[in-house]
């Protein structure tokens, strides 16, 4: 299943998964992977080539000139919206198992 990840993917994957997860856990740890891809990909589109995802083209109306963005940078903000909270609930649940031991922060309740 790792070998579905890209580079982003397949760090966080390993970082967060640990054998004595739940199902409902590991499933959350593989939807945060691929989403940390997705954004991986996204903040490429939008920090390389602007054509990639904007245009600019002239009214048919008035010769004004607009500037159109493509739906790349929505997306991504909602995906990190998105990717916070399974982070979040991801912690949560590996939390309330008694942190495993798996060289945790010992102090990260205080």
């Amino acid at each position: 299943m790792v070998d579905e990840f890209g580079p982003g993917g397949t760090e966080l994957h390993g970082a967060l998964s640990r054998p004595d997860d739940e199902y409902s856990t590991t499933s959350l740890v593989v939807e945060a992977a691929r989403i940390k891809d997705r954004l991986d990909r996204l903040h490429a589109l939008t920090s390389g080539d602007a054509d990639s995802w904007c245009r600019v083209f002239r009214s048919d109306f008035d010769g004004e000139l607009v500037l159109k963005l493509d739906t790349a940078v929505s997306e991504q903000r909602q995906l990190t919206t998105v990717f916070r909270q399974l982070l979040a609930e991801i912690e949560r649940r590996q939390g309330d198992d008694g942190g495993a031991g798996d060289g945790g922060d010992d102090l990260a309740g205080l």
